[in-house]
């Protein structure tokens, strides 16, 4: 990563941890001599009409040189060769950060040269431009002056508009530092494309029809639940309509049924005796509340008979204690006579309450028996007045 890497020490930005450079041009334009000096080889030699790769150390990373066939003019060229240069790019894995695209100093860069140099730069898609730089070379012992780079550069403005004007001259067969300011160009241009390299022409295509087709296919999908959507909400609306409807008609001829069901099958007698149960059920419940009532009166009764003692005894512990405290002002003997006597009257006192909530207890039982019954009485008499056998004896009167 871009944050691991330290800066150059010859300036500008961090350079690559390792860097895939492709070598392009028409035949002798200097390819293989570009390639030994940038790898600081002998023994690079060109394979005619076959892509060349070889690999080092330079200050420091790992420099791969990718050396493609080349190329005639557009109408010359072989099929063999363009399929080479196509090919060029996948030598590099996964694709190179720099195309160097060789001119030798001097050349005329005629028309017919400067089409050919865009036909065969497109072969390799158009977006190769974005990663090429033009490197102008001649031999060591050929001193190039300032007009001359300027003329050569004038030649090749068509072709340097393309590749946003990078372009560098290099002595072939020169010293180091030439190669590194070299570099530090490439890494410029790297850093430039947000360290993004030429992915092979096959591979981009791939790349982006797969989230066209993965787009479309999402959308076909999504359409298609939709519809099965509609068609279910559709469906479901309809059979609770049916459903409804279906309720609405049924509901009269049940009714119809149960009205003619009850009158042939119950007589006015069994009818009677029904209205009879009823009130009876009635009265039957009365009488469950009145013996659960019971049922809860003898629980408390229980309840009170054994906690009844326990609080007289704690009433008989507190009495002492106070006939104890306010014996004690007299001495020992005074503290002595206090416990009994405490005792006494806390027992006397317990006793006394006890008997009051007792006499009131019994006042309210015989007080609600009075009630309970006088109301049975009354119910008794309205049931026997409203009821059919008693209309039909009114009558018979």
């Amino acid at each position: 990563m871009a944050s691991e890497r330290s800066p150059n020490v010859y300036g500008g930005p961090p350079p690559q941890s390792d860097l895939r450079l492709l070598l392009l041009g028409r035949v002798g334009a200097g390819k293989s001599t570009v390639a030994k000096t940038i790898l600081g080889r002998e023994n690079f030699r060109s394979e005619g009409g076959m892509c060349v790769k070889k690999q080092g150390e330079v200050a420091g990373r790992t420099v791969t040189v990718v050396d493609t066939p080349g190329w005639d003019t557009v109408k010359y060229t072989s099929t063999h060769i363009k399929q080479e240069i196509k090919n060029s790019v996948t030598l590099c894995p996964p694709g190179p950060h720099a195309l160097l695209l060789v001119v030798p100093m001097g050349d005329p860069l005629s028309s017919a040269e400067r089409k050919a140099i865009r036909y065969h730069m497109e072969l390799l898609s158009v977006r190769a431009w974005k990663f090429t730089m033009v490197l102008f070379v001649s031999e060591a012992e050929e001193k190039c002056t300032s007009i001359e780079q300027n003329q050569m550069i004038d030649r090749a403005k068509s072709i340097l508009v393309k590749c946003g004007d990078r372009h560098h001259l290099l002595e072939c067969g020169n010293s180091p530092p030439q190669i590194s300011e070299l570099l530090i160009k490439i890494d410029a241009m790297v850093a430039e494309n947000c360290e993004e390299f030429l992915i092979p022409q096959v591979y981009y295509e791939l790349m982006e029809k797969m989230p066209r087709e993965v787009t479309e296919l999402r959308r076909m999908y999504e359409d298609r639940e939709d519809r099965l959507k509609q068609k279910y909400k559709t469906e479901l609306k309809e059979k609770e309509e049916e459903l409804k409807k279906y309720r609405e008609e049924e509901k009269p001829k049940e009714r119809l049924m149960k009205r003619t069901s009850s009158s042939q099958l119950l007589p006015p007698s069994i009818s009677t005796e029904k209205q009879d149960g009823s009130v009876m059920a009635d009265h039957q419940k009365v009488d469950l509340q009145a013996v659960k009532q019971g049922y809860r009166e003898e629980a408390l009764s229980v309840v009170g008979h054994y906690v009844k003692p326990l609080i007289v005894i704690m009433t008989a512990v507190v009495g002492a204690l106070m006939g104890a405290v306010a014996g004690a002002e007299h001495g020992t003997l005074g503290a002595c006579i206090g416990i009994p006597i405490g005792i006494i009257l806390a027992v006397l006192v317990s006793y006394a309450v006890r008997g009051a909530a007792t006499a009131a207890r019994d006042i309210s039982i015989t007080v609600k028996p009075e009630e309970n019954e006088s109301q049975r009485r009354e119910e008794r008499a309205g049931f026997f007045l409203d009821s059919p056998k008693s209309k039909i004896f009114d009558k018979d009167q």
